[in-house]
């Protein structure tokens, strides 16, 4: 065998450099705990959307209720006006029939059931009877 120049070097040292085996395995563990995280926060964004689109539905099912009631209020309301409005065209139709004015039916003098003479202090209207 042939000694070369320099410092003989054993055959470990031909073999290179070692890898770090506590660093891959550190950087492994924070790898998939990483993706753990991003997984777990994209189940809760999904599962988040679910129950807004659940909450969402059911606050479209009562304002559909709130609204359907207030069409329900509002059509008894005009229909009470109507009721009232009616009672009042007749009660005014009523009034012209005569007989209005006085506490009891009739015994005002002007206009009463019957009377047709007038009312004005008794004389009868010209022209009303001939």
């Amino acid at each position: 065998m042939q000694r070369m120049a320099g410092q003989a070097k054993g055959i470990t040292d031909f073999l290179g450099v070692k890898p770090e085996y506590g660093m891959i395995g550190s950087q492994g563990i924070a790898d998939q705990a990483r993706e753990v995280a991003a997984i777990t926060a994209g189940n809760a964004l999904a599962t988040n959307a679910g129950l807004k689109a659940r909450a969402d539905m059911a606050a479209a099912e009562h304002y559909a209720d709130a609204t359907i009631a207030a069409g329900q209020a509002q059509r008894q309301t005009l229909m009470s006006v109507g009721i009232a409005s009616s009672l009042c065209w007749l009660a005014g139709g009523i009034g012209k029939l005569g007989g209005g004015g006085s506490s009891s039916f009739g015994n005002s003098g002007f206009g009463s059931f019957g009377n047709y003479s007038g009312g004005l202090s008794g004389t009868p209207i010209p022209g009303m009877f001939g």
